[in-house]
């Protein structure tokens, strides 16, 4: 198991903060807890995360298939 890159710890903390914002506007919304950020519109900041997690999972796919075929 190899650590992870910079770039990879940016996106697991993006990833973290908008999952924590799609649940804080969930509880909000049933009116079962007021979290801070949890009026913020999640959509967007999911839709953008979806965007770059599928962005760094392809660039994380060509950099192991360069790795195993050095040519």
């Amino acid at each position: 198991m190899h650590r992870p890159d910079r770039i990879g710890a940016l996106v697991l903390t993006f990833a973290v903060i908008a999952i924590y914002i799609g649940v804080a506007n969930l509880l909000n919304w049933l009116s079962l807890a007021s979290l801070p950020l949890g009026t913020i519109d999640a959509v967007p900041i999911m839709v953008i995360d979806v965007a770059i997690l599928n962005l760094y999972v392809i660039r994380q796919r060509k950099r192991n298939q360069t790795s195993q075929n050095p040519q």
